[in-house]
Order: structure tokens, then sequence, then C-alpha cells
């Protein structure tokens, strides 16, 4: 599990970089004049310059930050730099120096979109032969997986010394053979490994839903019309995944990225509807877990979902949960709002129409409630992710 919060944390840090080193390139092609690039807040730990930029690392590794000389209304710009500073460069250079931030964040989730289909892969909608999870129990009787000594990772290549090969022959032997023996051939580490099964008996509906459930030498109640007794294991299989080649990657990955986006901006909708309607705040009174739909989660409740997802194998989820966040922070940061990206574009946008500059200095007390707004918005959902943790699907 730590693993997987290792690397959610490490892709963050590594996506706020990538953004401000979007800024920082963007500034130096269009000669803008960036004094300083460092990763993270705080005291600074180590730093060097190279040429007239000085790069560092500060004691909080939370971010970083690139400074461009002429941003801060309240800077004193040296003569010799008056030319090279933000406000004295043309509109168009301003929109492209704000913009390559956010424009980072598609290139970094398209590109881990195109290796991850070329090396995980997507799943094909068939089923393996290996056992992806085991169900320990149903109803509180233990099932005869967990009597047998299934594990996560097992793959059955024989039942009864007969070859399968597909999920659909070890479906079908399970469920024709309610409370009968049977042995399964796994292979484990490498090794083959024989186990000793004896089935449960469950009932299921037309709908091929349990409605009872039976351990091993169990009874169930009669049939009625419309159900069947089948035999029970209790394993899931795990599904088939399937790689593609880089021509395939990129048109599947463009189109993965564009419902993403779309997604996201839906997201960014729900979350300031359920603050204007009162949802989230009724949410930090309310008690149990939250479902993963319709509820906002933060930082720690997305690393507590990455370690899960990693503990049990799921890589494609977390590769999943990292690009959804990294197209889902490049979006909200074009909001026009101002300290966000998009809120410096808004103001580009009215000079371009207007003719007129803006003081940017009237506008940092709307900055001041926005960044309010998000620091209260960031409190509230990370007492939800401790007190009322999502409900994980892993």
């Amino acid at each position: 599990m730590a693993l997987g919060i290792v690397i959610f944390a490490a892709a963050i840090l590594v996506i706020i970089m990538v953004h401000e080193y979007g800024h920082f390139v963007a500034a130096k092609l269009l000669g803008f004049k960036a004094p300083k690039f460092f990763v993270g807040f705080g005291p600074t730990l180590w730093s060097f310059t190279r040429g007239e930029t000085e790069y560092g690392i500060k004691a909080l590794p939370i971010g970083g930050f690139v400074k461009i000389a002429g941003m801060s209304p309240y800077e004193d710009i040296a003569p010799e730099d008056r030319e090279r500073s933000y406000t004295s460069r043309p509109l168009w250079a301003r929109a492209i120096v704000i913009g390559a931030g956010s424009a980072t964040h598609w290139v970094i989730a398209f590109v881990v979109l195109v290796v991850t289909a070329m090396t995980i892969g997507y799943p094909t909608g068939h089923q393996t032969t290996e056992v992806a999870g085991i169900e320990r129990s149903v109803a509180g009787r233990t099932t005869a997986a967990a009597e047998a000594g299934f594990q996560a990772g097992d793959r059955i290549v024989a039942i009864d010394g007969r070859r399968v090969t597909r999920w659909a022959e070890v479906r079908h032997f399970i469920r024709a053979h309610p409370g009968d023996a049977a042995t399964f051939t796994v292979v484990r580490d490498g090794k083959r490994i024989d186990l000793h099964v004896r089935f449960g008996k469950a009932l299921a509906a037309g709908s091929g839903r349990i409605v009872a459930y039976a351990p091993p030498g169990g009874s169930l109640p009669p049939a009625r019309a419309g159900r069947q007794v089948i035999g029970f294991l209790g394993v899931a299989s795990a599904p088939e995944y399937r790689t593609t080649g880089f021509g395939r990657a990129l048109t599947r990955s463009g189109g993965q990225l564009w419902t993403l986006t779309r997604d996201s901006a839906v997201g960014i909708g729900q979350v300031f509807s359920m603050v204007g309607d009162g949802r989230l705040w009724a949410a930090l009174g309310g008690q149990g877990p939250r479902q993963p739909s319709g509820s906002p989660i933060g930082i720690v409740g997305a690393g507590r979902i990455a370690g899960e997802s990693s503990a049990t194998g799921n890589w494609l989820a977390l590769v999943g949960l990292i690009v959804g966040f990294t197209v889902f922070v490049g979006l909200m940061n074009l909001l026009p709002l101002p300290p966000l990206d998009g809120g410096h574009l808004a103001v580009v946008l009215w000079e371009a129409v207007t003719g007129r500059q803006v003081d940017v200095r009237k506008l940092v007390p709307i900055a001041a409630a926005v960044i309010s707004f998000f620091v209260l918005l960031s409190v509230a959902v990370l007492y939800l992710d401790l007190a009322r943790p999502i409900q994980s699907p892993f």
C-alpha cells in the first residue's frame, strides 16, 4: 500500500514541477527575465546560479515556483530589466507564458496514457484464469476458496487433472458441481500446487445474483421457481489485458484525454454546486463512509485509494487516478479567477479587447478571497477524507 502512496505523491510533485517548468521555458524562449526556479517552498536548502537564474531546493517539498520579473505588482524592477519584465512584453507572449504551465498537464497525461497502452494495456472484456481476489466469507460463513487456501495471483491451470485455459471453463465447472469435491492445480510463484476444494452451494436468481449461500457441507432453503442451485467457490478472476502498438496507442490516448477533460469539467462544476447548495457542508456533519460518486476527494483520500489499488495489483487504476488528477488540476487552474493562471489569462484578454492596462493591485482582494475559498474547501475535504473516507472499490 505504501508503494502506491509514494508513487502518487511523487507524481503530484512531478506534475507541479513540470507545470512550473512550462512557464519557465516559455518565459526564457520569449525573452522574459526569470531570475528564480525552485523546487518546494520555505527556507532554501541548496541553490546555484547559472546565467541570470537561481535554481534550488527549498525545505518544504510541496510544490515549486518560477519567478518572472514584473509579475508582482509590488516588485521594483531595475531599469535594465524593464524591457524584459512581464508587463512590458507583448500580450500574445504573456498569454503563451501563462498558458504554458497548464498545457503541460495535457502533455503529461497524454504521454502517460500512450506508455500505459503500450506496456500495461487495457482490458479486452475477457477474463483470465488468474485469481484477482478471494471472497473469504459470505453472510459470515467461510467460503470454499478461503478454506482451500486460494491466494490472489494464483493461475488456475487444471481441474481434476484436466487442463483449463479460459475462465468460462472454470466458471462452468464450479457452477455445475454444488457441494462436490475437486482438485485445482494452480501456478503460484512459478510452482504448481494442488488445492483440494469442496464447493459451497448457492441459490442464484435468473439474473445470476446470489440470493442464498451455504458453506461446504451446509444446506440451502428450497429453491423457488426461477432460481437454481449452483456451486460456489469464492474467487474473482483477473481481466485480460492487451497492449497496443504506437499508432493505436496515440489514437486511443487522444480519445481518452478528451473524455478525461470533459469529465473534469463536469467534476469542477459539481464541486462548486456542492458548495453552493450546501451538500458539502451537510456532508461534514454526516456519518459513515462516503461513496466515490458525487463526493469531492482530496489528496489524502486519493492517496489512500492509490495505495489500495497498488496493494491489489490494480496498476491501471493507479495510472487512471494520476492521469485524472493531472487533467483535473490543469483545467481547474484555467478558471478565470485570480491568482490562478486563468485569472492572468483573463487580464491579458481584457487588455487585448479594451486596449487598457489593468491595475493588478486592484485584483489583490479578489485573489485573497479566491485563495481563502480554496483553503477552506481543502480543509473541509481533508476532514472528510480523514473522518469519512471514501468507500474504496479496492
